[in-house]
C-alpha cells in the first residue's frame, strides 16, 4: 500500500503516522481474492499471494505462497509423518516415540550443530540479495526476514514436542541444557544470515511459550532453562545490527512481560485476547512497547457485525496508537472463518487514519 515503509517505521519509532499500519498474515481465501483481484488458482499462487499482500498490508511476517491440501500426508527427512490443512501443517506421527530414542538422537544432533561453520560473507551477501528481490515484489510493504526462534521453541515445536521435552528435562537435564545451548548457537548463525537492516529494520522472535490464561512452564523453570538469557542474547545481536525486536508468542504471557522487556524486546505480537491478553492494559503498563496485532480473531472478527469491528478497530487505534508504536492486525493470523465484510470493515477503518 502507499507509503507502507514510512508508516511502519514511523510507528515503530514512536511517531503516530497519518494512519495505523496494517500488519498480518493472510490465510483467508476471500480476502486474498479481493485484494489480488482473483483467487488462488493452483498455477499462479505465488504471484497472487504477493499481489494480495502488497494491496492489503503494510507489514507481514510471512506469505502463504501455495495453500496446502486438506488431508495431504508425507514423510519428512526425520521420518515424521506430517499432514496438512488449507493453511497449516503439523507432525501427526513422530518417528521417535520414546525419551530414550530422543536422547540418542539429540546427542548426535548436538554434535552436528557444534560442527556447523559460521556463515561466510558470500553467503550473507547472497541472502541479502535474495531479500532485496523479495522486497521488490512487495512494492514497499515491510516484510520481516529475520525471524529467530528461541531454543525452547525450536526444541519443542521443531523437534520432540512438549511431552517428550518434559520427560527429557526430568530425566536428563544436562543433555537438554547442552542441546538448548547448541540450538542457541545455531540461532545466532541464522541471525547473521538474515539480519540486513537495509532490507528490514525489524526482527521477530518466534517462541510460543504459553497456553490460554497461563504459561507452559513456571517462571523459575524458564530461568533454569536459560530462556530469558536466550531472548536477551537474540535482542542484543539484533540491536547491534540495527533491528528492533518483536517477541511473538500466542497465549498468555503477562506473567513474564517484565522479564521479556528486561531482556530487551521492543514489541509484542500477536496479543491474543482469547488467551487473556488485554491490549489496553499492555499499553497502559508498558507505553514504550510496539504492539503488533491486537484485533481479536477468535471471537470478534469471525462473529461480530462489521459495525462492531469498526468500533473496536477505532478504539485500538485511538487508545493504543496515539503515540505510534502500533501495527494493527489480527491476534494470530487472518483465517478463513473471518467474513470478507468484517475484514473490509477493519481495513477501511484503518485507512481513515
Amino acid at each position: 500500500m502507499k507509503d507502507s515503509t514510512r508508516l511502519v517505521y514511523d510507528a515503530c519509532n514512536g511517531i503516530r503516522p497519518e494512519r495505523a499500519p496494517v500488519f498480518d498474515l493472510l490465510c483467508n481465501d476471500a480476502v486474498v481474492a479481493h485484494f489480488a483481484g482473483k483467487p488462488f488458482d493452483g498455477v499462479n499462487d505465488e504471484e497472487i499471494a504477493f499481489c494480495a499482500a502488497r494491496n492489503a498490508l503494510d507489514g507481514s511476517r510471512g506469505l502463504i505462497m501455495r495453500p496446502g491440501k486438506d488431508g495431504a500426508a508425507w514423510t519428512d527427512e526425520m521420518g515424521n509423518v506430517r499432514v496438512s490443512a488449507r493453511w497449516t501443517s503439523w507432525i501427526k506421527v513422530h518417528a521417535l516415540t520414546t525419551p530414550e530414542a530422543w536422547a540418542a538422537w539429540i546427542t548426535g544432533h548436538v554434535e552436528r550443530l557444534e560442527a556447523e561453520p559460521e556463515p561466510t560473507a558470500e553467503r550473507k551477501a547472497a541472502v541479502a540479495a535474495e531479500q532485496k528481490t523479495h522486497n521488490a515484489r512487495l512494492a514497499g510493504m515491510v516484510f520481516i526476514h529475520c525471524t529467530p526462534s528461541t531454543a525452547i521453541n525450536t526444541a519443542m515445536f521443531g523437534f520432540c514436542g512438549l511431552e517428550i521435552f518434559s520427560y527429557l528435562w526430568a530425566d536428563q537435564p544436562e543433555l537438554v541444557l547442552r542441546w538448548l545451548r547448541a540450538l542457541e548457537r545455531q540461532t545466532r548463525r541464522s541471525i547473521e544470515l538474515a539480519a540486513h537492516p537495509q532490507n528490514c529494520r525489524l526482527a521477530m522472535i518466534y517462541s510460543d511459550v504459553a497456553f490460554k490464561q497461563r504459561l507452559m512452564f513456571s517462571k523459575a523453570m524458564f530461568d533454569r532453562l536459560g530462556f530469558f538469557d536466550d531472548v536477551a542474547s537474540i535482542c542484543t545481536q539484533c540491536h547491534a545490527k540495527g533491528l528492533k525486536v518483536i517477541f511473538h508468542s500466542d497465549g498468555y504471557v503477562m506473567d513474564i512481560m517484565d522479564d521479556l522487556i528486561a531482556a530487551g524486546i521492543d514489541g509484542l505480537n500477536p496479543i491474543e485476547k482469547a488467551a487473556g491478553m488485554d491490549i489496553y492494559e499492555i499499553r497502559r503498563r508498558w507505553p514504550e512497547l510496539i504492539l503488533v496485532g491486537g484485533m481479536d480473531v477468535t471471537h470478534l472478527l469471525p462473529n461480530a457485525s462489521p459495525e462492531a469491528v469498526r468500533r473496536e478497530t477505532r478504539r485500538i487505534i485511538n487508545e493504543c496508537g496515539a503515540d505510534g508504536r502500533l501495527l494493527i492486525g489480527s491476534s494470530t493470523e487472518l483465517e478463513d472463518n473471518v467474513p470478507l465484510a468484517n475484514y473490509l470493515a477493519f481495513h477501511d477503518e484503518t485507512m481513515k487514519g
